[in-house]
């Protein structure tokens, strides 16, 4: 049966933690909280899982006897692969059937290890995942109302958990600064069963972290321009593919940032073959500024969005082997229908840092000037609504930032042109 999530749960792992550190002190090198009660968003079974990293398993079992009179059972036959298996309750102690807590002991940073953590981080981090996983947990948990039932209960959940798993290892480095072991390096050719590919830039792996597909997980090299054997470097993206069991991780030296159209570009030699969109740290986009003369008044226009609820002028982001006024156009277009033509002479830009759930990012927006005195035909699944605005106007309800951007071009077009 699953409960709502409960406060006491944390206060009951923290409590089961101190008693461990005080049996195994000597021999633990972290431990925490996991599993689905340390998901603070999501209703779960009320039992306590805890994970322990440890260099050795035998230096473990050497405390069984006290783990045993602390109320931790030894499991030697569970299945849950290379770990040890602690488990409380009185189905335990043999007078009744309540698992109370489970006690995962594994290998230091071990993929066991990192999993248990992704996969709580990235779900406390994700409360629409979180919910997901609920929504499932819930629906498994009627099919299997009883503990019998927990093997089917278990194996529904399966695909969901390495998929998640997926998604949260990758998340997980960007930003990070990591070795590289590079074993196609710029010229490499690698021959595949219908076409070679010959690689123009550097491309490797993280040593002994394993992707998606089962083996170590891949990074593409970027701002190196010739053969290395190995490489220090800041991971700066990633290459999420649709239709394939992994993704891939951008790399750069510290310092070299890429966007993601220019990693798109990069990558594109192998990636044409699969599904892929890239998500960056380093962000670009282009735009807009569209004005208009009404009643002999200059008017800007500013466009609700959607998805933030905030208005802005439009743009979007650039793709891969777009120029940037091909992109300010195209993203004209789609948002407004609006076909022009831009003013020569006019060319700005914004740069802020924001967060997102995978940390901070950095984005740069250019934008172009355009005049439009026509009708709009609105994406309304992106916009919802717009307004022609005097300069004043639009400084107030456009973002931070764009007060500039409204001051160039007044300036620009009342003593530039």
């Amino acid at each position: 049966m699953l409960f709502d999530h409960q406060n006491e749960w944390e206060i009951e792992a923290q409590n089961t933690i101190s008693c461990l550190k005080n049996i195994l002190s000597d021999v633990i090198c972290d431990i925490q909280h996991i599993g689905s009660t340390a998901i603070k968003t999501i209703k779960a079974k009320p039992i306590i899982d805890i994970a322990i990293a440890v260099d050795s398993f035998e230096t473990v079992l050497e405390h069984e006897n006290e783990l045993k009179a602390a109320g931790f059972y030894y499991r030697p036959n569970s299945d849950l692969g290379e770990q040890l298996l602690f488990a409380s309750g009185s189905l335990y102690d043999g007078t009744g059937d309540k698992q109370t807590h489970f006690i995962h002991v594994v290998k230091h940073a071990s993929m066991d290890w990192v999993n248990y953590i992704n996969f709580r981080d990235y779900l406390n981090n994700n409360p629409d995942i979180a919910k997901q996983y609920e929504d499932l947990k819930v629906s498994l948990a009627k099919q299997a109302p009883v503990d019998n039932g927990r093997e089917k209960y278990l194996k529904g959940k399966h695909d969901f958990i390495v998929f998640t798993l997926r998604k949260a290892l990758v998340k997980s480095y960007l930003g990070k600064t990591i070795d590289i072991k590079i074993d196609r390096p710029i010229g490499y050719v690698h021959h595949k069963e219908k076409y070679s590919l010959t690689y123009p830039i550097n491309y490797g792996y993280i040593p002994c972290v394993l992707g998606g597909d089962g083996e170590e997980l891949d990074a593409y090299l970027l701002g190196v321009d010739k053969p290395v054997k190995e490489y220090r470097a800041k991971i700066i993206g990633i290459v999420h593919r649709e239709n394939d069991v992994e993704d891939k991780l951008i790399a750069a030296p510290e310092g070299i940032n890429f966007n993601q159209a220019q990693i798109a570009e990069a990558i594109h030699f192998q990636e044409k073959y699969y599904k892929t969109y890239v998500e960056a740290i380093y962000q670009k986009s282009c735009g807009v500024v569209v004005y208009r003369i009404a009643n002999k008044k200059r008017e800007y226009l500013c466009l609700l969005q959607n998805l933030s609820g905030t208005y802005s002028v439009p743009k979007g982001h650039i793709e891969a082997f777009e120029s940037e006024q091909e992109c300010a156009l195209r993203e004209l277009y789609e948002e407004t229908g609006i076909k022009a033509e831009l003013i020569d002479g006019f060319k700005t830009e914004i740069n802020y840092k924001f967060r997102t759930r995978s940390g901070e990012k950095n984005k740069t927006v250019v934008l172009f000037l355009a005049e439009y005195n026509g009708e709009l035909d609105i994406d309304h699944n992106e916009i919802s609504n717009y307004q022609w605005l005097d300069a004043t106007k639009a400084k107030e309800i456009l973002p931070k930032g764009c007060d500039r951007i409204i001051d160039e071009a007044e300036y620009f077009l009342n003593f530039s042109r």
